[in-house]
């Protein structure tokens, strides 16, 4: 796939670092250092993607933008903004103004030939759907034809998921039962292979929650998971989650607050539940330090709210909307395993299925706490 590039930012050091990630997919580059001359070359070379600085003298990104979007030849072409902002404002400005995409500086060099390759190809998509309505080559029975066969991809593609899925899960649970029973045969004294063998049962339990999200995660955005409701003793249901917690807790030396006693119920799918509020404490283990507090608790709040928090290092306020997306994790986190980006994107889901919400939030006694609404 051969396509053309025009690359725009006011400092040549910029468009040289770019130049230099894209090399490697052999397309053919062309630069401008401001709006008017991007105006320009977008106008002479017709490029089939456009990396626009955000900031720069005279005419902004925002400005070519708008431009390029006014012509008749630029409604299509993908124009990712490369920027140092990263505020919700800008973004919406951005994307109101015509945006495709948003790369933040420094440049993450996959991120940004994943984006490429991606918006390259869509754009190509287009181009070939666009020629074909033009020329009136397309029939009725051939448009039918690949909706049915996207709508046969689509289908092959869960049917294959929820096969890999299952056939993982029997061969994982033997991993954990014969690690479970290796740890009760030890003796007092082979403390070492103790920790091993917990390390390991526990990294085994994690991929195992993970691999039954992903499984939930396929269904249910396929629309194709109905929700098991019943009514749900929310205090019974948190105190049943606490207890299955306390070893892991004692083993981290970290305190684990029990949930108060309080008269709630939801109607609710309640092991999609359980699984949520198991999500959201991993998480909470995995950033409380040693002698630190997890707090577990729910009150009445237009329905229910449930709050899960800990006294880890607050999240910061732009990552928290993004860390509720698919496979998105912490910035500057590095993958884990339990980590894949997909147990908070679950839990969203999850939430919203029921009719809900989930929200992170600093407040007084907690750096971080995990609001969970449910209709009552």
């Amino acid at each position: 796939m051969s396509g053309r590039i025009l690359l725009v930012d006011d400092e040549p050091k910029n468009v040289l670092l770019l130049e230099i990630h894209l090399r490697a997919l052999e397309q053919e580059l062309i630069s401008a250092s401001d709006g008017p001359s991007a105006l320009e070359a977008f106008a002479q070379h017709q490029p089939d993607l456009v990396l626009l600085d955000y900031m720069m003298p005279g005419m902004d990104g925002l400005e070519v933008l708008t431009r390029i979007r006014a012509r008749p030849d630029g409604a299509h072409v993908p124009v990712v903004l490369v920027t140092a902002l990263s505020d919700r404002e800008h973004r919406l400005r951005g994307f109101k103004a015509g945006a495709d995409e948003f790369l933040e500086k420094p440049i993450d060099s996959p991120i940004l030939l994943a984006r490429v390759r991606t918006l390259l190809a869509l754009k190509q998509s287009r181009d070939e759907l666009q020629a074909s309505r033009d020329q009136l080559q397309v029939s009725r029975d051939e448009l039918e034809r690949r909706h049915n066969a996207l709508r046969d991809s689509q289908r092959e593609q869960r049917e294959l998921t929820e096969f890999i899925v299952h056939d993982l899960k029997n061969p994982l649970s033997v991993v954990c039962a014969g690690l479970g029973w290796a740890r009760d045969q030890l003796l007092p004294t082979q403390v070492d292979v103790a920790e091993t063998i917990s390390d390991a049962y526990e990294a085994a339990g994690r991929v195992n929650a993970m691999i039954g999200d992903l499984l939930v995660i396929s269904r249910m955005e396929q629309s194709s998971f109905p929700l098991q409701r019943e009514a749900v003793s929310v205090p019974q249901l948190l105190q049943s989650v606490v207890h299955s917690y306390h070893r892991r807790a004692d083993e981290k030396g970290i305190t684990l607050e029990p949930p108060p006693p309080v008269e709630l119920d939801v109607q609710a799918d309640r092991p999609l539940l359980r699984r949520v509020l198991e999500n959201i404490l991993d998480n909470a283990f995995r950033y409380t330090p040693p002698r630190g507090r997890i707090s577990v608790e729910a009150h009445p709040n237009d329905g229910v709210q449930i709050a899960v928090s800990n006294d880890g290092p607050p999240i910061p306020l732009p990552e928290r909307r993004r860390i509720f997306e698919k496979f998105r994790r912490g910035r500057g986190e590095r993958a884990a395993a339990g980590n894949a980006g997909l147990g908070l994107y679950f839990c969203k889901r999850a939430i919203e299925a029921h009719g809900g919400a989930i929200d992170v939030v600093e407040t007084r006694d907690w750096p971080t706490s995990f609001l969970i609404s449910l209709p009552g």
